[in-house]
């Protein structure tokens, strides 16, 4: 039986095998049923490709690669070789046993990229350690292409922040109106989180949140501001008639704790009311459902306001999604933009006592 000299440490054989998905190509090898037991007797699921050539197309389907074969020849060696060279599955690890004892057709297998390779009979204990190690392996490589993922997306997310944040820093020196600036960070909020809805809530000093800007580009909403059509909607109420902090709205609940706050579907969030938002809705025909709500904090970390987003679209099928929990720092950060250029508003309207 021939080893790979260097490959994957074999784990313990206290520790539990993972189950796994196996790709097994042995269509011309007489102890296949007697392979397969010993696969399956493991808990793992093994698929069987009807050849080479599909067990490559399907590589990346499985944790694992066995091709089993009279003698390793040209087919296995090339297979060998496109896997080696592939950029998606060259980590996927391939184990090859023969029916017959070739020690340098083994040995090439091996130099090609192999974890190993075996010649019947093989041993049970061995074959389960050395598929638990090269399960230990693919995982860890798993886990490295997810970090090298999410390193690449905050990457991304950082270079649309500064390009917004230069962009709006070039509009707030033209704009003098704090309003006309606030408009242009919804506006670019919405934009970067490909959503539908935005609100600006401002912070009365009668403990109200009262609404500033409504943005839905779905219904050509366009409410307050610069556009002089008036907000109908009636403030929240931070407090209640018992003169307790009143969670009862999603918003509300940003601006009393200084929380940001992330819904998935509001029709099935029974933490908060959205009893309006629902009328709102049956009114309209629309389907309010996922909401970002990010409190808007003054630089002596008072909750001065909201600013809150509303159903974000997937980008490739345009259905109403999640808010993407990457790009909420990069929203945060357009609050601290907005919570600023609000603090200077709320001051010029409210005065000096506003807090």
């Amino acid at each position: 039986m021939t080893t790979a000299e260097s490959g994957p440490e074999m784990p313990k054989e206290t520790e539990a095998l993972p189950e796994a998905t196996l790709l097994l190509v042995a269509h011309q090898f007489t102890p296949r049923e007697e392979l397969t037991r010993m696969l399956v007797a493991e808990g793992h699921r093994v698929l069987f490709p009807p050849s080479l050539a599909e067990a490559q197309a399907r590589i990346t389907s499985g944790d694992a690669l066995v091709v089993a074969v009279d003698r390793p020849g040209e087919a296995e060696f090339g297979l060998l070789c496109a896997l080696r060279d592939s950029e998606t599955a060259w980590h996927v690890p391939v184990i090859v046993i023969s029916e017959k004892a070739d020690e340098a057709a083994l040995n090439s297998c091996l130099q090609l990229g192999a974890v190993d390779a075996w010649h019947w009979p093989v041993d049970e204990a061995r074959l389960k350690a050395r598929l638990k190690g090269c399960l230990a392996v693919k995982q860890h490589w798993q886990l490295l292409a997810l970090n090298l993922d999410l390193t690449t997306r905050a990457k991304q997310e950082a270079e649309r922040l500064a390009t917004s944040l230069i962009d709006l820093g070039v509009g707030m020196v033209k704009e003098k109106d704090p309003l006309a600036v606030m408009e242009m960070i919804l506006k670019e909020a919405m934009r970067i989180t490909d959503c539908e809805g935005g609100t600006i809530y401002m912070r009365g000093l009668d403990q109200t949140l009262r609404f500033l800007l409504v943005r839905n580009d779905m219904l050509d909403i366009n409410m307050g501001g610069s556009t002089g059509k008036p907000i109908t909607f009636p403030p929240l109420k931070l407090m209640g008639e018992d003169g307790k902090p009143n969670h009862q709205y999603v918003a509300n609940h940003a601006a009393l704790t200084g929380q940001t706050v992330n819904i998935e579907d509001a029709y099935s969030a029974g933490r908060f009311d959205f009893s309006g938002t629902r009328r709102f809705d049956a009114n309209t025909g629309y389907r309010s459902k996922s909401f970002l709500t990010v409190p808007l904090k003054n630089e002596r970390q008072q909750v001065i306001g909201v600013l809150q987003l509303i159903n974000a679209r997937d980008p490739k099928t345009g259905a109403i999604v999640r808010f993407d929990a990457a790009v909420q720092p990069t929203i945060e950060a357009f609050a601290v933009v907005a919570a600023a250029v609000l603090d200077a508003y709320r001051t010029s309207q409210l005065g000096s006592s506003a807090v």
